[in-house]
């Protein structure tokens, strides 16, 4: 028995040191996001590139078979597979490629497990007269993305029948211990099985397929990855528990058993920030440790309840109830306050500002999660009236126990709900970036083409953000096609909205007969109107004027 515990305690310590590696590895941020391109979107080169390049916010993992580069005539570009450096996707190009505009379009998996999916265009030489539109991006599957849903919610009510029934056993109350190990058992089985249905959900839903349109190789990039690590750590927590567990619940637990068990259960319980936004927040060390203690908070009270309303408020053991339900009520305390400030911590990180919780999705389930806790607080706090107002170490009469068992059942439903809630909430992308894109949805570059009676006018602008920006302007005739030389190139912008006058673009500088540059500087934010007048003749002159949401 000594060497099997050592050797349990062996197997937690390298659990332990897992959890500690996957801690420390490098900080990236949820949802992977553009940092820049190159050629930079909507610009136009004037010869081939090699490759085409996007830089990430976070090392990706491409889905090869859904990132590729397709040249004017509809063609493939590329001359081979997306290859990652860090947090840069590359892809070379064939030799030889024609005039016109291409589209980068590519499928990536974040570090949080989470498929980006998007693109970009660029041209050769001149923009095409009709572009390669950006492909619908293939969604997750709504069965595939339901089933992960429902599969983290009953991951999560398996960890809450594992640790909450465990703890109390172990520690201080003397229940029947054959129907305590019946409900820890369930527990572990469903975090087990979570597990493992959740490392092969993971593959459909990251690709887009249906839920049996995966092969051996998506599912073995989804074991090597970030999210498959933890699920497998999640695993042999459960492995290395079980043995423990029977030993400590046979007989009086020992010391070691409990540290053993501690420790394990720490490591399983840290496998869901490991697992999700946690590690991929701007403070990793502290999200994770935040978002621990709220999973491992939460777990043991929802447990530590379902152990109550199962085996201990029963007429049957009223006196044993009059005795435990006070000492309960101090952990649960406990326990309630550890969740509400690791939930704050961690809500406060992953929504980031205000404008945030109320106009992205994340920030409004939380409001949502919110509002179920605060009702849960109030519905023990019923329970915790109800044991002040009787006389202590007496038996609960009849009355007494049907009461206490109906507010416990209506908090183990309210807690049920927040479980969904949450499940939904992780596979949410966090507030804080949602708004980001949000913002720079109607912010970024800028391409428009302009027609009047005797041109059509191709506007390019970047970055489109307030500062420094640089402007290209292609002239064509009013096929659209045939490059013209206009004899003059004017370009005022304005802001109406805050009665600024039209000032001009100077230094334009002609970098081909049709093609000509400004740069310029926007000084606030708010919707610019640019005039480009062209003279095409001696009596041929047009304006046409460009409304761009600048941020």
């Amino acid at each position: 028995m000594a060497r099997v515990a050592r050797g349990l305690g062996l197997l937690a310590a390298v659990l332990t040191g897992l959890v500690t590696v996957l801690l420390s590895s490098q900080a990236a941020y949820a949802h992977a996001t553009v940092v820049s391109t190159s050629p930079t979107a909507n610009t136009v080169l004037p010869t081939q590139p090699v490759e085409v390049s996007v830089t990430f916010s976070e090392p990706v993992s491409p889905v090869k078979a859904q990132t590729w580069v397709v040249a004017p005539d509809g063609a493939r570009a590329n001359s081979g597979d997306a290859a990652v450096r860090g947090a840069t996707m590359t892809l070379p190009l064939r030799q030889g490629l024609p005039n016109g505009t291409y589209l980068v379009t590519y499928r990536v998996i974040s570090a949080d497990g989470h498929p980006v999916p998007g693109g970009f265009t660029f041209s050769i030489g001149a923009p095409s007269a009709a572009a390669p539109a950006l492909p619908d991006a293939p969604d997750v599957d709504p069965a595939v993305e339901l089933l992960v849903q429902v599969n983290r919610g009953l991951a999560v009510a398996g960890l809450a029948l594992a640790l909450g029934p465990t703890l109390l056993l172990i520690a201080a109350w003397s229940a029947p211990r054959r129907g305590v190990l019946r409900l820890t058992a369930t527990g572990l089985s469903l975090v087990a099985v979570t597990a493992m249905t959740g490392l092969y959900l993971q593959a459909p839903y990251t690709v887009g397929s249906g839920l049996f349109g995966v092969g051996r190789g998506d599912i073995a990039e989804v074991v090597s990855s970030r999210f498959g690590i933890a699920m497998l750590l999640r695993m042999l927590t459960v492995l290395a528990a079980l043995p423990i567990l029977l030993f400590a619940l046979r007989r009086d637990a020992r010391k070691s058993d409990k540290w053993c068990l501690g420790v394990l259960g720490l490591a399983c319980v840290a496998s869901w920030p490991l697992a999700g936004h946690a590690t991929t927040s701007p403070m990793p060390p502290l999200t994770v440790l935040t978002d621990t203690v709220h999973v491992g908070a939460g777990a043991i009270w929802v447990g530590g309840l379902a152990a109550l309303v199962g085996f201990l408020v029963r007429p049957s053991r009223a006196e044993e109830a009059a005795r435990f339900l006070p000492v309960w009520s101090a952990w649960a305390t406990r326990l309630v306050i550890a969740l509400a400030v690791a939930g704050v911590a961690q809500a406060l990180i992953e929504i980031g500002q205000p404008a945030a919780l109320f106009s992205t999705t994340y920030g409004r389930l939380v409001v949502v999660k919110a509002a179920l806790f605060a009702l849960v607080l109030g519905t023990a706090a019923i329970a915790r009236a109800m044991l002040r107002k009787r006389v202590p170490d007496e038996p609960l009469d009849e009355r007494e126990t049907r009461g206490l068992r109906g507010v416990i059942a209506a908090e183990l439903v309210i807690a049920a709900v927040i479980i969904a809630v949450t499940a939904v909430l992780v596979q949410t992308t966090p507030a804080r970036v949602a708004y980001t894109e949000q913002q720079q949805e109607t912010a970024g570059p800028v391409s428009k083409r302009l027609s009047s009676n005797y041109f059509q006018l191709q506007l390019e602008i970047d970055p489109g953000r307030v500062g420094a920006n640089t402007m290209h302007l292609y002239a064509f005739a009013p096929d659209g096609t045939t490059e013209i030389d206009p004899l003059e190139w004017k370009i005022t912008m304005s802001l109406p909205s805050q009665n600024l006058a039209a000032v001009p673009v100077d230094k334009i500088l002609e970098l081909s007969p049709n093609h000509v540059t400004a740069d310029f500087t926007v000084p606030t934010a708010g919707d610019w109107s640019f005039s480009l007048t062209l003279r095409t003749g001696r009596t041929e002159q047009a304006t046409v004027t460009q409304t761009i949401t600048i941020r």
